[in-house]
């Protein structure tokens, strides 16, 4: 198949999520396919982050200069809406059998045709009703007004996880559930050489303050001051914004692949998400737990797991989805990072990995394309 993986996520940093969409490219890429990312997003006068540009291209007819220099003009929206056409005349050229559609931003005028006009996927990653509430009254009312326009043009959904496909029966669409897959293959199991347990979490920034953090980085607190000989590491988010943090929590803001490699090298376990239920959520298979399996570290994990195996595996302890999850397992916790300080993961992972997850993925999107029929002219009317 030809396959047009469309999206709006920025490249020009390094994210997980980025990480992610580049290692599906060279998996379905390996497996015979021919694929590329197309992102709409404001061009700028800088690289894109590394492995971005053998894996895809940048759609835009607004600047990042002219954003920076407009800042109330909200030019990213109309960035999206303005390189409609540019963006169907690049799909046309290369006459995807199906486009695979990873939204990242509310619906724009003209989004809908896109999708009408090939056979197409989308990837829905989270319970919209829940985490749009956390933006605030305005883009939440935008977001159930549109969004209903996009998933009602596309011929199927992929779900990370049974829950979300639930939420989205409504449609009658076929839907997969398929979760994240590693980004790369497993890394050799090396020890780290601690006497005592050092952790690690990686977030994201806080945008919406801290009673918006579902991450639940502030459970661990009392842990930590359980804990005064380990290490807390904490990646992707900043110490002003977890006041009262105990003075063994580092907190070391956004870090690239290479940092993030050699935090987790010195780390003997990492924290999953610890707060889903803030989000009124109960399942996910979130990529930070990918990453930390990835390079062979042991998992505490406060959700339910989309990949049925983890939630049983004897490196992974699950300590349930509830505010006191972390407080009322503090001698759980205890016990497992003792039994896995100095140790690695080395049970196989294969299930994992990019040509296993990837491999379901392809399967589904075959079969919505040969259901829409190969080789659509790209051409629809309507957004």
């Amino acid at each position: 198949m030809r396959i047009a993986y469309l999206t709006e996520w920025p490249p020009y940093a390094e994210s997980g999520v980025l990480r992610k969409m580049v290692g599906q490219i060279a998996a379905w890429r390996a497996a015979g396919h021919d694929a590329e990312i197309f992102t709409v997003v404001p061009p700028r006068d800088a690289p894109t982050a590394p492995g971005f540009a053998e894996h895809g291209r940048v759609i835009g007819s607004f600047t990042q200069a002219q954003l920076d220099r407009y800042p109330k003009a909200r030019l990213g929206f109309l960035n999206k809406i303005v390189s409609v056409p540019k963006l169907r005349a690049a799909l046309k050229a290369f006459a995807p059998d199906i486009v695979y559609y990873r939204q990242n931003g509310p619906w724009y005028p003209g989004l809908g045709s896109i999708l009408r006009a090939w056979p197409s996927v989308a990837e829905i990653n989270t319970y919209e009703g829940a985490e749009n509430a956390l933006w605030g009254g305005t883009f939440r009312r935008f977001q159930e007004a549109t969004r209903r326009r996009v998933l009602g043009s596309v011929g199927g959904f992929v779900c990370m996880t049974q829950e979300i496909a639930d939420h989205e029966a409504w449609a009658k669409k076929p839907a997969a559930i398929i979760g994240n897959p590693l980004w790369a293959d497993p890394l050799d199991p090396v020890p780290t050489g601690n006497s005592e347990p050092e952790f690690v979490f990686t977030g994201s920034p806080m945008t919406l303050g801290t009673d918006a953090n579902w991450h639940g980085v502030d459970k661990l607190f009392p842990l930590a001051a359980a804990m005064p000989k380990s290490r807390f590491n904490i990646a992707g988010m900043e110490a002003k914004d977890f006041p009262g943090a105990p003075a063994n929590m580092a907190f070391h803001g956004m870090l690239d692949a290479a940092a993030l490699s050699t935090l987790y090298a010195r780390c003997d376990i990492g924290f999953g998400t610890l707060a889903l239920h803030r989000k009124t959520m109960e399942e996910a298979c979130p990529l930070k737990v990918r990453d930390y399996l990835m390079h062979r570290l042991a998992v505490v994990i406060g959700y339910r797991e989309a990949q049925a195996e983890l939630n049983t595996a004897p490196y992974v302890l699950p300590i349930g989805n509830a505010e006191d999850n972390v407080a009322a397992n503090i001698g759980r916790i205890i016990a497992f990072a003792r039994e896995w300080t100095n140790r690695r993961v080395i049970d196989d992972l294969t299930f994992l990995t990019g040509t296993a997850i990837e491999a379901h993925r392809l399967e589904f999107l075959a079969s919505v394309a040969a259901r829409h029929g190969l080789h659509s002219t790209g051409v629809a009317g309507g957004g």
